[in-house]
């Protein structure tokens, strides 16, 4: 008995002990449902000062990362400390769709059943993604309570909700209306993989490859029997079949005789001309250089400025066509190899040199991006010469000051922003196109054509 009493009073100092003891787990679980529940993370209209800051909305992907917990840490702080200093306090809280990153994570898991998306359609699709948006989703919410942030829980967005799918759809056929939205062909950034992206969404790392010196044979006269080359230095040989022009400095001294003369493609023959144009740059490489519009951004601008001709030499998955002669049908990547072999072997290589510069790589999926045109839907750069005007007419501050330079050195180099992804997730982009050829921009589905009064059945295949 004495020792089932001892025992007996252990067991009881231990559990008087571990009430004690702090238990985070639990303790601070219980007061944070205690000051959801009654709405303390809520705005306070009663107050008169106001202050607002926005929750940068993580993706569905996956789970939160160290880089939210800072982040949401911080703005915490600066809430928390705006509500004690009196303010009706505004922290909103959301998520994003992250259509291309989305997209590619219930692609992969699709794959790995050995299923295609074009296997199950469109909808079928869609029914996935939106089922991994809440089963990532209820991840990322648990994880951000468990963090102890503060936002107004009742004001949650997620960006493909109803209320955005319709805000999107007004911007932008209001945009449209104003021919501030337009549907053309322009040089974008292109991922082979992903489809097209914009300009942020392009990272740019240091690549250790080589610098290609080929020859080009000049066109001498039929009384000459001397063949002559110039020498141009390209990073991406597998681009030359698409080569419309050489190109020198007016002022350089080496090629002012060859102006207005005919080289021959190498192992194509096709004949192109030497140009003179002041965007050469004599100090790199030979200071002769390839010029081919369809596949660099710089040159799609020379070859504006010179009329000469855009010659797309492989498809939206990088698959070389037949301006690429024996080598049509391969990827544009593994073709290099083959391609250099075969221009060393008919003694079209003057040199080959290591050389490290820096490539375009898509922000998701890692894969070297290339230039390329194609239709897709742009926002106007005069949508941006508007912001800087109100910006610098102090409508919107910037604190620190300084980075309203920032904001004017980059908003001034904008060229026509390309919206439109080749993606299923995502907001679709609200045009319809009637049988009888009309095009519509509608905020409602299935719009009445205004031409010939039936409702319109086809949308636009892009995404926003």
């Amino acid at each position: 008995m004495r020792e089932n009493s001892t025992q007996k009073d252990s067991n009881l100092g231990q559990s008087k002990q571990e009430k004690k003891a702090y238990n985070p787990k639990r303790i601070e679980q219980e007061i944070y449902e205690i000051c959801e529940s009654r709405g303390y993370f809520e705005v306070d209209y009663s107050k008169q000062k106001s202050f607002c800051i926005m929750m940068p909305p993580p993706n569905v992907t996956g789970v939160l990362h160290i880089g939210h917990a800072l982040t949401f840490s911080l703005q915490d702080i600066i809430a928390r400390f705006k509500r004690m200093d009196g303010y009706a306090t505004l922290y909103q809280p959301g998520m994003d769709h992250a259509g291309i990153a989305t997209q590619n994570v219930v692609e992969k898991q699709l794959l790995a059943q050995g299923i295609k998306k074009q296997d199950i359609g469109r909808e079928a699709f869609l029914t996935k993604v939106w089922e991994w948006k809440e089963e990532s989703g209820g991840k990322i919410l648990h994880q951000m309570r468990k963090l102890g942030i503060s936002p107004a829980w009742s004001r949650l967005r997620f960006t493909m909700d109803n209320g955005l799918q319709n805000a999107v759809k007004k911007a932008f056929v209001e945009w449209y209306n104003q021919g501030l939205i337009i549907h053309d062909s322009y040089m974008i950034n292109w991922c082979t993989h992903d489809g097209a992206l914009s300009d942020i969404e392009v990272e740019y790392k240091e690549n250790d490859g080589f610098l290609y010196y080929l020859r080009y044979p000049i066109r001498e006269s039929k009384q000459s029997n001397e063949r002559q080359y110039v020498v141009v230095a390209t990073t991406r040989p597998e681009t030359f079949f698409g080569d419309s022009a050489v190109m020198v400095n007016p002022n350089d001294s080496r090629y002012k005789h060859l102006v207005g003369k005919e080289v021959e493609l190498p192992l194509v023959g096709r004949k192109i001309a030497i140009i003179a144009d002041e965007a050469v740059d004599m100090e790199f490489g030979t200071g002769c250089v390839k010029v081919t519009p369809a596949h660099d951004m710089n040159d799609y601008e020379v070859g504006k400025r010179h009329n000469l001709e855009f010659l797309t030499t492989f498809d939206k998955n990088g698959i070389l066509n037949e301006l690429a002669g024996e080598f049509a049908g391969l990827e544009r990547l593994e073709a290099r190899e083959g391609i250099i072999q075969k221009l060393q072997k008919e003694g079209f290589i003057e040199k080959i040199e290591p050389y490290t510069n820096q490539v375009g790589r898509c922000y998701r999926c890692g894969n070297v991006i290339e230039p390329y045109i194609s239709k897709q839907w742009f926002v106007k750069k005069e949508v941006a010469t508007r912001a800087i005007e109100r910006v610098n007419a102090k409508q919107t501050q910037f604190f620190p000051a300084q980075w309203l330079n920032n904001f004017n050195a980059w908003m001034r180099e904008l060229r026509p922003w390309c919206i439109s992804r080749q993606l299923w997730w995502g907001h679709r982009i609200p045009v319809w196109y009637c049988e009888c050829g009309e095009k519509v921009a509608s905020e409602v589905d299935n719009p009445q054509c205004p031409k010939c009064g039936t409702p319109i059945q086809t949308q636009d295949e892009d995404v926003l």
